[in-house]
């Protein structure tokens, strides 16, 4: 998984690639990512606005929950890929 891009988060603009293994939990589509909306909600706080009118965009909703196991974390600090990143793991 791949994070280059900051909005909504507090932090830098740093890009971070995580490799591992990933697993899926895709038992309950429509209600199975529920569990994880408060994080939904500090990264995308608009996401309320969506969830008020969720009956009309049901293809929306239809999610797979994708878990990665961390190995390897590759970072670039300030986002500048043009240098070499922080390595950790594998």
């Amino acid at each position: 998984m791949l994070f280059s891009n900051p909005e909504g988060t507090q932090t830098e603009q740093h890009v971070i690639l995580v490799q591992g293994t990933a697993t899926t939990e895709d038992t309950d589509l429509d209600h199975g990512w529920e569990k994880y909306l408060s994080y939904w909600r500090k990264k995308e706080p608009y996401i309320d606005a969506y969830l008020a009118e969720r009956e009309k965009f049901g293809w929306f909703w239809k999610r797979v929950v994708v878990q990665v196991e961390p190995k390897k974390i590759t970072a670039w600090k300030n986002g500048d890929t043009s240098r070499p990143p922080e390595v950790f793991g594998a």
